[in-house]
């Protein structure tokens, strides 16, 4: 995938069906940051359809050369992406991307190996999310590629299909592991932002966030950032480069606690 077209891509995790609605099994702290209510989604996708965007996926060179193509990832593979986002994606007649993580297959609130066979069925890409979402930067080198490779083939195993596009886990990673995922036969690269310096190959996606109004949502899609957001994900970079990842995960974990 290196050195093609870079489409504008969304990133989302959960949908939930209302406010009382459960988190699933072994979410880490500051999760629901990035949980979408069911509505919410719902007036998102009909944002797009009305504004002229095309969702469409990577693989589709054609319509990534049409006017304002859009691309739809979920991460973790959580029970409530087949419940909720599948038929509000069918209604739009959308394909979007599906990465599964997984040790969490047929956890409570994930899906099991029955929804992601329908959502491949229904058209869905289904991509690796890692063996168990460790964060890939922090692992020996060895046991890195053994996240790469065992999720990879775990899936194809299980669901009879290849399996080449991935979404590296938890918005760490560097050309190590990029160049490493290449090498295992991984095709098309998601990633979080793109941090400084990395040289390789692969899509950065815009994190949907719970509490984004549609016209947080317009700015987002047109590449504008509030200046508090801005001025927030300039200290997170900061705090990332000084902290490292381990670090930075530790005191992202205490301030939410706090704020809470």
């Amino acid at each position: 995938m290196k050195d093609q077209l870079s489409p504008i891509v969304l990133m989302y995790h959960g949908i939930l069906s209302g406010p009382s609605a459960a988190l699933p099994y072994n979410r880490g702290t500051g999760a629901e940051l990035y949980y979408i209510s069911l509505d919410n989604f719902k007036a998102q996708m009909k944002w797009l359809k009305d504004n002229g965007y095309s969702p469409t996926l990577f693989e589709n060179t054609k319509a990534l050369l049409q006017p304002k193509p859009v691309i739809i990832t979920f991460d973790d593979g959580e029970l409530n992406n087949y419940q909720y986002a599948l038929p509000v994606l069918q209604q739009f007649g959308w394909k979007a991307y599906f990465f599964i993580i997984i040790k969490r297959i047929g956890k409570n609130g994930y899906m099991g190996w029955n929804e992601i066979r329908e959502l491949h069925k229904a058209g869905m890409i289904i991509g690796s999310h890692g063996l168990t979402h460790e964060i890939l930067t922090n692992l020996l080198d060895s046991q890195m590629e053994e996240e790469l490779k065992a999720s990879k083939r775990n899936l194809e195993v299980n669901l009879g299909i290849p399996i080449d596009t991935i979404s590296i886990p938890r918005g760490f990673c560097n050309d190590k592991v990029i160049e490493t995922a290449y090498k295992l036969g991984y095709k098309t690269i998601f990633i979080s932002e793109r941090p400084s310096g990395l040289k390789s190959g692969c899509l950065s996606r815009i994190a949907v966030k719970s509490n984004w109004s549609l016209k947080r949502f317009d700015m987002a899609l047109n590449g504008q950032t509030p200046f508090m957001d801005k001025a927030g994900g300039t200290t997170i970079k900061i705090l990332k480069t000084i902290l490292r990842e381990s670090g930075y995960n530790w005191l992202r974990s205490v301030l939410i606690k706090i704020w809470r």
